[in-house]
């Protein structure tokens, strides 16, 4: 069963590296991959360090949504993201700043509609799980209270409040931004995706991929 597991994890990977940019693969591809993760599908994969099936994902939803067009993949990459986040999973624990980081990202989406979604369900995932992912309630009921309140769909950002929100929620959960991203703009894209090296711990790994 683990090498059956192990094989059709690297199956979706390769499948996101063949088909980049192909919403009619893609898209059936994030949604399946999302109903699996919800019904714990893929624990098994997602826990095992030594198959990097989690790093890698991760890094394929970053890609995918570098300079992507397509709201309803966009829509599709925060749902999977946010299910990526189990708790209950030692490994994905260790790369929860990493996971939680990329959906801090999309909140400064060019796409409005992106940007509420990704506030809704990750407002959803620390409501139901914020206290086994992090020590400090109060700091994740603060977190909370942005992602209910803020306006995330507004056009546009002309008084910064979506950016210093932002700002805060990273702050609040301790997700480490860098300088560039602490000072981007609402839907510019370079504010859309991580880049691969910056994955903390894992430089090693995308070296040997890329």
């Amino acid at each position: 069963a683990t090498s059956t597991l192990n094989e059709m994890g690297r199956v979706f990977i390769r499948m996101f590296q063949h088909y980049k940019r192909s919403g009619r693969v893609l898209l059936p591809l994030l949604t399946t991959l999302d109903k699996m993760l919800f019904h714990g599908s893929l624990d098994e994969l997602l826990c095992n360090e030594q198959n990097m099936f989690l790093t890698d994902l991760l890094i394929s939803l970053s890609s995918e949504a570098k300079g992507c067009t397509d709201v309803k993949r966009l829509l599709a990459i925060v749902g999977v993201t946010v299910n990526l986040l189990q708790p209950h999973l030692d490994n994905v624990m260790k790369m929860r700043h990493d996971i939680i980081r990329f959906l801090l990202v999309l909140l400064l989406n060019r796409y409005p509609r992106v940007r509420r979604y990704t506030a809704e369900q990750l407002y959803v995932k620390l409501l139901e799980d914020g206290t086994a992912l992090f020590d400090d309630n109060q700091q994740v009921d603060r977190a909370n209270h942005l992602l209910l309140n803020v306006v995330w769909h507004e056009e546009h950002d002309p008084l910064g409040q979506i950016l210093e929100s932002r700002n805060m929620i990273a702050d609040l959960l301790d997700v480490p931004l860098s300088t560039e991203e602490r000072n981007a703009k609402v839907g510019i894209r370079q504010a859309a995706i991580i880049p691969e090296e910056d994955f903390a711990s894992y430089s090693a790994l995308v070296s040997s991929t890329s």
